[in-house]
C-alpha cells in the first residue's frame, strides 16, 4: 500500500506543480476582472452606474467618457442569468448605484443562458466573490486555469512566449488597445469588409429560449424596480452588413420585449442605437458587431448625454 501511494505521489506531483505554475501565470496576465475587483474594494461608495452584458457592452462602454462614476462588468459571452447573479450579489456592496445599464442586443434573448457550468464562473468567484455555480464552492472553483485549460494555455503562450499583448486597461478596466480588430486588419477598406461573407451572427430562431430568457429579463426588471433602481435597456450599433442579415423573426420578438418593458416598468428607459448608421463610421467598428475604441468614445458620450437627461 505504501509503495502504491508513493507511485501515486510521484505520478501526480509533477501534474500538480504544472497546474499551480500555470495558475500563477494566468493570474499575472492583465485582465479587467482584477481592475474591477480593485474598484469595488477601493471606490464602492462612489459608483453610481453599473453596466452589464456581453462583449458588445464591454467594448462599447468606456467609463472614462461618462460623468457618473461607472463600473462596467460586461464580459464576453455573458448573458442575463449571470448579469442577474452579479447584480444581486454586488448591489449591496455598491450603496450609491442608482442606474443599471443592461444589454438587449439583436439576438441576446434567443441565445442560451450561461448556466452554473459557465467557465467564467471561476473568475467571478475569484475576483468578485460572487458564486455563480448555484452550489457550494470548493478550492478548485477559484483556480482560474482549471476553468478552461485549453483557452488559458493559449493565452499564456501568447502572452509569455509570443509576447503578444492585446490588452491595455485604463483605470476603469476598459481595454484601450484594439489594434488587432478585424476591420483594422483590412485597413478599414469598406470594399473588402463588405465582401466578407462570413461573420458571427445568430440566425437561428428559438422560441423556447426566447420565452425563458424574456421571463428572466422581466424578473430582473421587477427586482430592480423593487429596489428603486433606474434601468437603461441598450442596443449597440451594428455595421450595415450585419443589420441587413438579421433574422426578422428574432428582431421582431426582441423589439416586442423592449416595448413591453418600457410600457410595464416606469423605471425602464430605452437607449436604442442598433440601427444608428449616421453617428458611426467604419473606423468606429472593431468588427460587424463590436465597436472599436473610437466607436466606444462615440457611444459612451451618447450614453452619457442620455443618462444626464434621464
Amino acid at each position: 500500500m505504501r509503495k502504491f501511494l508513493t507511485y501515486c505521489l510521484l505520478f501526480f506531483a509533477p501534474l500538480v506543480l504544472v497546474i499551480l505554475g500555470m495558475e500563477g501565470l494566468v493570474r499575472k496576465i492583465p485582465n479587467a476582472y482584477k481592475i474591477n475587483e480593485e474598484i469595488i474594494a477601493e471606490r464602492a461608495d462612489s459608483i453610481e452606474v453599473m453596466v452589464l452584458g456581453s462583449s458588445q457592452m464591454m467594448s462599447a462602454v468606456n467609463p472614462a467618457w461618462l460623468k457618473a462614476p461607472t463600473l462596467n462588468l460586461a464580459s464576453g459571452d455573458q448573458h442575463h442569468d449571470t448579469d442577474f447573479k452579479l447584480l444581486k450579489e454586488l448591489l449591496p456592496k455598491l450603496p450609491n448605484v442608482h442606474t443599471l445599464v443592461l444589454e438587449v442586443s439583436y439576438s441576446h434573448l434567443e441565445l442560451p443562458h450561461n448556466g452554473p457550468d459557465f467557465w467564467k464562473n471561476n473568475f467571478y468567484l475569484k475576483y468578485y466573490g460572487v458564486n455563480c455555480f448555484e452550489r457550494p464552492t470548493y478550492f478548485k472553483d477559484e483556480m482560474l486555469f482549471l476553468s478552461n485549460p485549453p483557452l488559458l494555455s493559449e493565452r499564456v503562450y501568447a502572452h509569455y512566449i509570443q509576447k503578444e499583448n492585446y490588452s491595455d486597461y485604463n483605470i476603469y478596466g476598459f481595454n484601450i488597445k484594439d489594434s488587432y480588430g478585424q476591420f483594422a486588419k483590412k485597413n478599414h477598406d469598406a470594399s473588402l469588409i463588405n465582401q466578407m461573407k462570413h461573420f458571427k451572427i445568430n440566425l437561428e430562431a428559438n422560441l423556447d429560449i426566447f420565452q425563458e430568457n424574456s421571463a428572466l429579463l422581466l424578473d430582473i426588471l421587477t427586482y430592480l424596480q423593487q429596489h428603486n433602481k433606474k434601468v437603461i435597456l441598450v442596443t449597440q450599433p451594428m455595421y450595415p452588413t450585419y443589420l441587413r442579415k438579421r433574422n426578422p423573426a428574432i428582431l421582431k420578438r426582441r423589439d416586442s420585449v423592449l416595448q413591453l418593458s418600457e410600457e410595464t416598468y416606469n423605471n425602464v428607459h430605452l437607449f436604442l442605437k442598433e440601427t444608428d448608421t449616421l453617428s458611426y463610421t467604419i473606423k468606429d467598428f472593431w468588427n460587424h458587431s463590436h465597436l472599436s475604441n473610437e466607436g466606444a468614445e462615440v457611444f459612451s458620450k451618447q450614453l452619457n448625454t442620455y443618462l444626464n437627461e434621464h
